[in-house]
Formats: structure tokens, C-alpha cells, sequence
């Protein structure tokens, strides 16, 4: 009886770490800009990841809780980190959303078109989403959700132009973001998987000693 309990608890355990887990949100773990604007110590990329500026799933108009790149500079790569892999399902991208209508010059500064890549290695990406970012407000502002599939632990966003519709006008034309989250469920690291394994043998060892025992007192 304690062996045949033992293969059942054994094996229950082992069934549990071949459940996929349920979706959540993914915060990376870090991120890099190809560019960034250099300047008062403002802008840094890690914005975008540390939650500064979000409150109840909207974003603020402070710069200084944003990205941006130089001035002058629309397009740039930002490579996250989630620190393991994970089954993607989702992406939630703030916009930049500093100014006001009366001076749009930098609401204008919103990004526009992007790409969004992944990878398993964070050296061969591979291409799953194109589309367009809305402009911010200036107001609190919710996130732009988008559908993602495959497996990844990095996920590249390039982005290319803004919402400025007179370049000519303000003379330069740099892009920027508020904030990024992602979703999905974390893929078993292969230690996982071996335990999951030898979990399943030792059920099977457990349950076979329990039969053959029980043909013994048949």
C-alpha cells in the first residue's frame, strides 16, 4: 500500500510539471537601446522595464519615466531580456507620451511603425509582428496590447519614425517609448524536464513492485 501511494504521489507530482502554466505578465529583466538621448541623465532605457510612471496599468507624462533617442535619431532596436524562456502570447507597449497639444512637437515624438522579433539564443531572431504604435496623449495612458506566439527569453522591438507630421518644421525627429511588459508562461528549464522524467520512473518503478507484491499474497 505505502508503495503504491508513493508511485501515485510520484506520479501526480510529475504530471504537475508537464501542466503548462497559466499566462502572466513578464517584466524583463533588462534591456538595451541602440540609441539613447545622452543628455541630464533622463531617458535611460531601463525606464521602459523598472514600472516607473505606471499606476493602475496606465502611464504618466513625465519624460523622466521615459525613452527616447537623440535628437534627430527615428529609428532604433531595443533588445529585451526575460531572463528565461518563455511560450509568448502578448505584448503591452506604452507609447511616449510627454507634452501637451499646444507644443505637439513632443508628443509628436510618440514611435510609430515597429517590428518585433524574438529568440531563444539572443543571436538569431526571428520576425513575428509588424504594426503601428497610436500617438500619446499627454494624459494618463493605457497600454497598446498585441498578440505574440513562439518561444523566446529576448525580444527585439525596432521601431522606425514618428508621429510628427512637419519635420521640416521642428527640424529634428526622435522617437521614444514609456514603458514594455510582455505575456506568456514559462517554459521547463531542461533540469525540469529530467526531474519530470525520473519522476515518471519512479512511478512506474514504484507501482510495478506494488503489483508484483500484490500477485505475491494473491
Amino acid at each position: 500500500m505505502f508503495a503504491k501511494s508513493l508511485g501515485l504521489a510520484a506520479l501526480a507530482a510529475a504530471a504537475s510539471l508537464a501542466l503548462p502554466a497559466a499566462a502572466a505578465t513578464i517584466t524583463p529583466v533588462g534591456v538595451t537601446a541602440s540609441n539613447t538621448f545622452p543628455f541630464w541623465g533622463t531617458y535611460n532605457a531601463e525606464n521602459l522595464i523598472d514600472g516607473s510612471g505606471l499606476s493602475g496599468g496606465l502611464h504618466d507624462a513625465d519624460y523622466a519615466n521615459m525613452w527616447m533617442t537623440d535628437l534627430g535619431v527615428s529609428a532604433a532596436t531595443l533588445t529585451f531580456d526575460l531572463g528565461q524562456t518563455f511560450k509568448l502570447s502578448g505584448a503591452d507597449i506604452w507609447n511616449y507620451n510627454f507634452g501637451v497639444e499646444e507644443f505637439a512637437s513632443t508628443l509628436d515624438r510618440a514611435s510609430k511603425a515597429f517590428k518585433i522579433s524574438i529568440s531563444t539564443d539572443g543571436v538569431t531572431y526571428t520576425q513575428v509582428l509588424a504594426g503601428e504604435l497610436a500617438r500619446g496623449t499627454g494624459k494618463a495612458l493605457a497600454a497598446e496590447s498585441f498578440g505574440l506566439g513562439g518561444k523566446a527569453r529576448y525580444v527585439q522591438i525596432a521601431l522606425d519614425g514618428n508621429h510628427q507630421k512637419y519635420p521640416e518644421t521642428y527640424g529634428y525627429a526622435p522617437i521614444g517609448l514609456s514603458e514594455v511588459r510582455f505575456t506568456g508562461s514559462a517554459v521547463p528549464e531542461p533540469a525540469t524536464w529530467a526531474m519530470m522524467i525520473t519522476g515518471f520512473g519512479l512511478a512506474g518503478t514504484a507501482l510495478r513492485s506494488a503489483r508484483r507484491r500484490g500477485q505475491q499474497f494473491a
